[in-house]
């Protein structure tokens, strides 16, 4: 087995189909189902369960799987030290965003990329957590900074703050309290994101377990939409107090239960695309801590350890 085997075998047991693999990794199907083949042959073990409607890893596959994660891990870590030792910077770096996110990081991270890096270019794409997810699966990012969710967890994402969601509101509107409980929600006409989107789907969780029927009056998923319908006093909305602008909006924390929502950093599971990269990630890495850790010192945020 050598590195770009250990990368097959990821994505043919992330994706459960060696024709869904194929496209990702950009490699026919037939080729991938003869390394996959090859592998087994060299190991002396099924690694995979192959029936009409996909593949699924065999228990001797789990162990070699740990094993493929491993090795690529130790690779990306070994690659890493030579580039800071060889001092080598990348010449462009890709970062999605969401857009609660792109606001607040979009001007520190630019200034970062110049001081540390000048001869780096830089593009940022944003998008809800679903999105960024599919653009690392394939390999359009080098770094994202999204919610923590189900759908991140193999990337093994690195928390880097927990914040709590503030009911917003019209500055001119009738002064907020500085708590709102969710059990008080139903009072309020909110602009909130659609079900496809993972805050959406945590807010109906809480309120189904809480029995409260929320009175949602729009449904948006940009968040230009929701803060342009909040500062306008047409509705309410469930933002990060961090996207709250305070010259057109106040804001209350919910509490009893708090929606919480955890900020994570996320690299591709292949690790740096490029020479050069690892070095201008922990820079962003350090630069987004720094970023949110203004935030964690007001109440209800918590940095991560």
């Amino acid at each position: 087995m050598n590195l770009a085997s250990c990368f097959y075998l990821m994505k043919v047991a992330e994706h459960g189909s060696l024709s869904n693999a194929a496209v990702v990794l950009g490699v026919t199907q037939s080729a991938l189902s003869r390394a996959i083949r090859e592998m087994e042959a060299e190991l002396g073990i099924p690694i995979f369960h192959r029936d009409g409607r996909g593949v699924t890893l065999t228990e001797d596959g789990k162990v070699v799987l740990e094993a493929a994660q491993s090795v690529t891990a130790t690779m990306t870590d070994l690659r890493s030290t030579l580039e800071a030792t060889k001092g080598v910077a990348a010449k462009e770096i890709t970062v999605g965003l969401m857009p609660s996110t792109a606001k607040l990081l979009t001007v520190p991270l630019m200034a970062r990329l110049r001081q540390d890096f000048p001869g780096t270019q830089m593009q940022i794409v944003e998008g809800a957590t679903g999105h960024l997810v599919e653009w690392l699966n394939d390999g359009r990012l080098d770094l994202a900074v999204t919610n923590n969710s189900t759908a991140i967890k193999r990337f093994n994402p690195e928390p880097v703050v927990t914040h709590h969601l503030h009911l917003a509101a019209a500055r001119g509107g009738p002064k907020l309290p500085s708590q709102i409980t969710f059990s008080d929600l139903p009072s309020y006409p909110l602009v909130i994101q659609s079900k496809n989107h993972s805050t959406r789907r945590e807010i109906d969780h809480i309120a189904a377990e809480q029995g409260v029927r929320l009175n949602v009056a729009v449904e948006a998923d940009s968040l230009t939409a929701i803060s342009q319908l909040v500062a306008a006093g047409l509705a309410f909305g469930l933002i990060p107090h961090f996207a709250v602008d305070t010259r057109t909006m106040q804001s209350a924390v919910v509490v009893e239960p708090s929606i919480e929502r955890t900020i994570c950093l996320v690299t591709p599971l292949a690790g740096a695309r490029g020479q050069g990269l690892s070095q201008v990630i922990r820079s962003f890495r350090t630069e987004i801590r720094s970023v949110y850790k203004r935030f964690a010192d007001l109440p209800h945020d918590e940095m991560a350890s």
